[in-house]
């Protein structure tokens, strides 16, 4: 091999391994932030409630399309997670005028809270919705993807936490 067909070859290798890099999750393994909101149903939930225990974060909003078909199927797949010891809390980005309504008249039973202010989904770096973000017993961060997760992506992720 040349000297200038060595030096393209690892020009390329180079590329790759920082293309990889720089779409690498940054999210990954850092501590999940903190929060305490309020429950549709009123109350009010924090993470500290789900110390010690798996927990997948959907954010979303009402005004959301591919959200108001993702949640419905959350909430099918919810029993599915909890027999899995996984809690699935949806956090709603904005005002809760809808929320309640969308909830109900969607038969959608997950614990729902509202971010109204969006602080929450700042300090998870919610850049668009849905976001989801899975949470391990260490209080990690261990998936997170943007945009719709269909069941085989979300049974994966549920048998990476117990592999884990």
């Amino acid at each position: 091999m040349t000297q200038q067909s060595t030096g393209a070859a690892l020009v390329f290798a180079l590329a790759i391994f920082g293309g990889l890099y720089l779409t690498r999750d940054a999210e990954l393994g850092r501590q999940a932030p903190d929060f305490f909101l309020p429950e549709t149903s009123g109350g009010h939930v924090g993470l500290e409630s789900y110390r010690g225990q798996p927990l997948l974060l959907v954010f979303w909003t009402t005004s959301c399309g591919i959200c108001r078909r993702e949640l419905p199927a959350m909430s099918q797949m919810a029993p599915e997670f909890r027999s899995k010891g996984i809690a699935v809390v949806a956090i709603h980005l904005g005002g809760a005028e809808d929320v309640r309504d969308f909830m109900q008249s969607n038969h959608i039973a997950l614990t729902s809270l509202v971010d109204a202010e969006g602080l929450v989904g700042q300090a998870y770096r919610v850049g668009g919705v849905p976001k989801l973000v899975l949470i391990g017993t260490d209080g990690k961060i261990k998936r997170t993807k943007a945009g719709m997760a269909d069941e085989s992506e979300l049974r994966e992720w549920m048998d990476a936490l117990r592999a884990s």
